[in-house]
């Protein structure tokens, strides 16, 4: 089973800090790229159950990376568009 996923960056630069928070943890069957300013993952497994909790684990890694990296990139809010970092 063949699985992509693209997350729309607000640059190449998040883009690129996203995939390298999340590409050292990857299993071979997992390719994290970057194509424009958007993260792509792919992964072809053996299943479905492989895929999602795969996905599940990546997604969980995105989400915190960009919640600890709020300088190097945007993050989303809850409710949809990007927003600039908050103020410390």
């Amino acid at each position: 089973m063949t699985v992509a996923v693209r997350r729309r960056c607000a640059s190449a630069a998040e883009a690129e800090v996203l995939r390298a928070a999340v590409v050292a943890d990857n299993p071979s069957y997992v390719e994290v790229s970057v194509e424009g300013t958007d993260l792509v993952i792919r992964l072809d497994t053996a299943s479905t159950a492989s895929a999602r909790t795969t996905l599940e684990d990546l997604i969980a890694c995105l989400q915190v990376a960009e919640r600890s990296e709020p300088d190097a990139l945007r993050t989303r809010s809850r409710d949809g568009p990007l927003s600039p970092p908050k103020e410390r």
